[in-house]
């Protein structure tokens, strides 16, 4: 082939690829305008299981949130790595996929009308692996209804209106010109996640050094005449009744339901937790856990416990630990009131008469 028709063919060919690009262009340029037309754009488009990091802050300052996902468990990395609440993560995340915005204003003059200047504006940002960027939000401090907030991508101008309850999401439940994103929120703050069908064995302990004395203990057998029915016996051999089921399944449903009320800094010595006083063991699918707790703290109104299988320490208030220090007389069973017996009306009809009168009548 000679270079003249060589030359030619290459003049040909970046022509197609030119055409190419060029109706591709116009393409997405029409999708964008058809978008727009529509509406409503879509503002974030990440995968999921790609996502490792989030930071959530307001302003130029440190983030308030670090959260961070180790071996598949989200953790707030800047409260000392407790566990986070998953579903308000998840929950956070689902949004953000599914977060569509109408364009309101384009440009940095309009920034303060928003109130979605970098200075003021909360920051929501994700990473993938290796700390590669996935999405970086900007959230205005002003709104346009109780649900219904502004938002641009950090890189754009463009501000768009988002229909979304973003407050209740990042738990801010004060004006957004003066709230901050607050760590706290997004720890998971239960003691137990308890299977109530799974559990056998309940017991509370009260701690002296090295003595332990049990001040209930609960255990559920299995019947061996038939292992799809199972019965509750108090430990205690002095009972002789059996406990209420039914005030044991609502104690399991407490245990659940209870959450602590802080988090604290698990390297300090004031809890009380090197020589703990009380005890709550649960044995569930054969495996033990337990709740462990420092004497009250008489000036902040908490006891601070600890679970076995975790570092965190938390500070849970005393009327919920009250909840949790069970014994016998919780679980036994309510004792109808004694009925009299019905009166005979001749009775009644000859009470208070002489002896004589009674007979004549």
């Amino acid at each position: 082939m000679k270079t003249k028709q060589i030359i030619i063919l290459s003049i040909i060919f970046g022509i197609l690829v030119l055409g190419i690009l060029l109706k591709s262009w116009v393409r997405s340029r029409d999708d964008d305008a058809g978008a727009a037309r529509g509406g409503r754009v879509i503002l974030a488009e990440f995968d999921p299981m790609k996502l490792e990091r989030i930071l959530i802050g307001r302003g130029s300052q440190s983030p308030a949130v670090e959260l961070a996902k180790e071996n598949g468990v989200w953790k707030v990395k800047n409260l000392w790595n407790v566990k986070a609440d998953s579903a308000k993560v998840e929950n956070l995340i689902q949004a953000l996929r599914s977060a569509q915005g109408e364009l309101r204003g384009s440009g940095k003059k309009l920034f303060a009308d928003f109130g979605i200047q970098d200075a003021d504006a909360f920051s929501i940002k994700l990473f993938g692996v290796g700390g590669t960027s996935l999405l970086d939000l900007r959230l205005g401090t002003k709104q346009a209804g109780e649900n219904a907030y502004f938002i641009r991508k950090a890189v754009s101008e463009n501000v768009y209106l988002v229909e979304m309850n973003m407050a209740e999401l990042l738990g801010i439940y004060t004006a957004l010109s003066e709230a901050t994103p607050a760590s706290l929120f997004w720890a998971d703050l239960r003691l137990f996640n308890l299977d109530p069908e799974k559990v056998t064995k309940i017991a509370v302990y009260l701690l002296k050094g090295e003595e332990k004395t049990m001040i209930t203990g609960l255990e559920r057998k299995t019947d061996p005449q038939d292992p799809r029915k199972s019965a509750w016996k108090f430990l205690h051999k002095d009972r002789a009744s059996s406990p209420d089921p039914d005030k044991i399944m609502k104690f399991i449903a407490t245990m659940n339901n209870i959450r602590a009320q802080k988090v604290v800094d698990p390297g300090g010595k004031t809890y009380g937790l090197e020589k703990p006083v009380w005890q709550l063991a649960v044995t569930e699918d054969g495996k033990e856990s337990s709740l462990v707790a420092g004497p009250k703290d008489e000036k902040e109104g908490f006891f601070y416990v600890k679970c076995s299988e975790e570092p965190t320490v938390f500070g849970l208030d005393v009327s919920f630990f009250e909840d949790l220090n069970a014994n016998d007389a919780s679980f036994e069973k309510n004792v109808p009131p004694a009925v009299e017996p019905k009166k005979n009306p001749s009775q009644n009809i000859n009470a208070g008469l002489p002896a004589d009168q009674g007979q004549a009548a």
